[in-house]
């Protein structure tokens, strides 16, 4: 794939995604679509809205239009320049994938933005009770869109494989609703985590699906990566929107379908690692990891590194046996 699809695939993304930002935010803000600020207790100087220690949220609509118009465009440019064989039997599969990961996610999204509306509208707080239905909804999703994908019997962790049978789509349904759920918590405690994260995990999807001749696998990665980037002024903390369920719903969905459609499932698991690491402290503690370390007195920006830099370490371990 050329280096100028490439940019544009980002770049176009980034843009959308970025400058509809400049309408979206006044709008949520207006429409009081807003979440409390988890640090405006803790740091005075932090960002507010109006001094209401508010913050719009829902900002995972930009990501979502972002990503998928820069897709749009990107498939467009693909189809008409690379003169991709639209007959062969591995393009019809990886298309068919790619409109099913497109429809799965917004489909997450929009359960997202239905639980973001009913929380900060409604103002009903979700309960175990209901955050246990939420997940088994997840769940269920997830094993009905895989039901659909190409057939995947064989279950690749790398240093073995698993003839797994009919219990491949449930496994992978598992796998997707674990990877998905772990990626809620750190949205909660610190603004930028989850994006900046899956932004890094992204672009290290990008490259493998490059090296592997899965280019259209690889454009949706990379149009979700400069989607992420073009968020980046309105998240990063201090944010001026949150992601709100709207993006971790579909962020949560969208980076590990991707990683399961490149067939290595130990990729999968050490991209899901960095999530673990921040909700496992849950099972002794009650409280993640970012928790932990902003009751330790680290800042915003210091956990978010932390988290990030993990996220390399592991970026880093997925490429390597690609390029040894």
């Amino acid at each position: 794939m050329p280096v100028w699809l490439q940019m544009i695939s980002a770049l176009s993304s980034a843009l959308l995604s970025g400058i509809m930002g400049i309408a979206l935010i006044p709008f949520l803000h207006k429409c009081r679509f807003c979440d409390p600020d988890p640090d405006a207790e803790q740091n005075q100087d932090s960002e507010t809205v109006s001094g209401n220690k508010l913050k719009p949220t829902m900002c995972g609509i930009l990501l979502m239009f972002g990503c998928t118009a820069g897709f749009v465009l990107s498939y467009t440019l693909y189809m008409q320049f690379m003169g991709a064989d639209r007959t062969g039997t591995d393009f019809q599969s990886e298309s068919t994938a790619l409109r099913l990961m497109l429809l799965h996610g917004i489909l997450f999204g929009i359960i997202g933005w239905v639980s973001d509306y009913v929380r900060t509208v409604l103002r009903r707080l979700e309960s175990s009770e209901t955050d246990l239905l939420v997940i088994l909804v997840a769940f269920f999703t997830n094993y009905s869109f895989l039901k659909f994908y190409p057939e995947e019997s064989v279950l690749d962790f790398g240093f073995f494989q698993w003839e797994a049978g009919v219990l491949s789509v449930p496994v992978r349904a598992v796998l997707l609703t674990l990877f998905w759920h772990s990626m809620q918590k750190p949205e909660q405690n610190v603004d930028g985590a989850d994006i900046t994260v899956s932004t890094v995990q992204l672009l290290f999807m990008t490259v493998l699906c490059i090296a592997g001749k899965q280019n259209l696998n690889a454009l949706y990665a990379l149009t979700s990566a400069g989607a992420c980037l073009g968020c980046f002024y309105w998240n990063l903390y201090p944010a001026k929107c949150r992601l709100g369920q709207t993006g971790t719903y579909w962020l949560g969905i969208t980076v590990p379908l991707i990683c399961l459609h490149h067939h290595r499932l130990d990729i999968f698991i050490l991209y899901l690692a960095v999530w673990l690491i921040d909700f496992l402290p849950l099972l002794f503690r009650k409280q993640t990891l970012l928790s932990l370390l902003r009751e330790d007195g680290k800042s915003p920006m210091q956990r978010i590194m932390i988290l990030t830099a993990f996220a390399l370490f592991c970026g880093v371990l997925s490429v390597m046996p690609e390029h040894t």
